[in-house]
C-alpha cells in the first residue's frame, strides 16, 4: 500500500495571513481615521421679555430663518447628525430650522451638561456632524475643550458661527462665518 503525500500548505498560509491583515489594518484604520464636525451657532437676537427667557424678536426670526438652508449648503456631506440647544427658548427657537431642514430632535442641555459637553461629543459622536446652539458665554468654552484655541465672542455678536474641523489624525482646525442680514440691515427694519 503506497501512501499519498499531501502537498505542504505552509506556502499558501502565509500569503493568505498576510492579505488578512492587511485587510484587518485598512479596516481599522478606516473606522479609526474619521473627521467630525462640529457647528456652533450663538442663538439669535432675543425680544424683551421680563420673564427671563424671552422669544427671538422679529430681527432674530429674520435671522434664522435660512440658518437650516445654509448649513445644508455649506456642510460637504448635506447632513448633520446630532443637534443640542441650551435649554431656554431663544436657543431652541434659533435651532428649529435646523431641526426642521435635517429632520432632527432638539436634544436641550441645561445649564450643567455644558462642562462635559466637548467630551460627549469627541466620544459618542466620532465621525459624526453635530450642531450647537448656545451663548456668548458657552460656545467659547466647548471650542477652547474642542480646539485649544481661545475665542471671544461680543454680546452683540448674533451672526456668529463657528466650526471646529476634528480630523482623526490631524490638527483641528476652527473656521469662524457669518449668516443672516447684516446687524446694520437689522436694525433699520425696527
Amino acid at each position: 500500500m503506497r501512501l499519498r503525500r499531501r502537498p505542504f500548505m505552509a506556502p499558501l498560509l502565509f500569503p493568505l495571513l498576510a492579505v488578512l491583515m492587511a485587510a484587518a489594518g485598512v479596516y481599522w484604520l478606516g473606522t479609526w481615521a474619521k473627521t467630525t464636525v462640529v457647528v456652533l451657532v450663538r442663538h439669535a437676537e432675543a425680544g424683551e421679555n421680563t420673564s427671563g427667557d424671552p422669544e427671538l424678536s422679529a430681527a432674530g426670526e429674520k435671522r434664522v430663518a435660512s440658518l437650516g438652508k445654509l448649513l445644508d449648503d455649506v456642510l460637504t456631506d448635506r447632513r448633520v447628525d446630532y443637534l443640542y440647544a441650551a435649554d431656554t427658548r431663544r436657543a431652541q427657537q434659533t435651532a428649529a430650522p435646523v431641526a426642521n431642514q435635517f429632520r432632527l430632535p432638539i436634544n436641550v442641555l441645561a445649564s450643567s451638561d455644558w462642562s462635559g459637553l466637548a467630551s460627549r461629543i469627541r466620544r459618542e459622536h466620532r465621525g459624526k456632524t453635530v450642531v450647537v446652539v448656545g451663548y456668548a458665554t458657552t460656545l467659547p468654552g466647548v471650542i477652547n475643550q474642542l480646539s485649544g484655541e481661545a475665542v471671544a465672542m461680543r454680546n452683540d455678536e448674533f451672526d456668529a458661527i463657528y466650526v471646529v474641523v476634528i480630523p482623526s489624525p490631524g490638527q483641528t482646525r476652527v473656521f469662524r462665518l457669518r449668516y443672516g442680514p447684516l446687524r446694520e440691515a437689522i436694525s433699520s427694519v425696527k
